[in-house]
């Protein structure tokens, strides 16, 4: 049993603590053949979406696939509880047009909860999430659908900024917020990330536009670097998201008004 409700990563992030079921189509990354399970995932996944070509399906397949990282901060953030990333420990179900995460091992990973300093302890941690984890992912998903890397960084970089903003404007607990603050500031810091070794500066570190959210005091709209190319893949014929920088905030500010009015 872990020490928390797991009910907010898997409501918010598709992330659960168990086996997938029986009868789920459910892949496996581990070993070798990551690249060509991962293609084989985005493939199928392209066609639950109606993609039109390779691109489309990688932007919106990572855009999916970012939730297990914001799950995974989530509860480390909110609960000191560092989950195992590791390819072995993660299986993805293909529900549709939704990507679903099972860990199957939940207990927190002990090279991170055995270190004796929190300072330890986060930078380990992202470590594991970003160099270990993401970084495995995003080469395959570029080197399959030519998607830019810098694109799917900022994809998981957008969502993590989304997450904090509902996460501070959440918190009870001024420690939580301060905690949340810090844990932000230090992931975002641009120069020479030491849990990301080799590169001169950090992906994540980049900021969003933001407009003001029209229906709740404090809450601000976040926009997008790029377009996640959603607009390519169904037969609405207004398929812009209201967080795409192609649009007018005018034409952003409708969309979010019809999408939350019954909120």
């Amino acid at each position: 049993m872990i020490p928390f409700d797991p009910t907010p990563i898997a409501s918010r992030h598709n992330l659960y603590l168990d086996e997938p079921p029986a009868d789920s189509s459910a892949f496996s990354l581990q070993g070798n053949e990551l690249a060509d399970r991962l293609a084989e995932l985005i493939n199928r996944f392209g066609e639950n979406v109606n993609a039109p070509d390779r691109k489309t399906a990688g932007m919106l397949f990572f855009k999916r696939y970012s939730s297990l990282i914001a799950g995974a901060v989530y509860a480390w953030l909110h609960n000191r509880h560092p989950f195992d990333l590791s390819f072995s420990n993660i299986r993805y179900g293909l529900h549709g047009t939704n990507l679903k995460f099972f860990v199957l091992g939940a207990e927190p990973l002990p090279s991170i909860a055995g270190l004796p300093r929190e300072v330890e302890q986060d930078e380990a941690y992202l470590r594991h999430l970003f160099h270990e984890h993401a970084l495995a992912v995003i080469e395959a998903v570029a080197n399959h659908t030519g998607v830019s890397r810098v694109g799917l960084w900022h994809t998981i970089a957008y969502l993590l900024a989304y997450w904090k903003q509902e996460w501070l404007l959440e918190s009870a607990s001024g420690t939580l917020s301060e905690r949340i603050e810090q844990w932000f500031a230090y992931a975002s810091r641009r120069s020479n990330p030491a849990w990301l070794p080799g590169r001169a500066v950090n992906p994540l570190a980049c900021s969003f536009r933001k407009v003001e959210d029209p229906l709740k005091e404090g809450r601000q709209i976040l926009i997008r670097k790029a377009c996640c190319m959603n607009y390519r893949a169904g037969g609405d014929t207004d398929a812009y998201c209201y967080t795409c920088p192609l649009i007018t905030d005018e034409h952003r500010i409708e969309k979010f008004m019809i999408r939350h009015s019954s909120d």
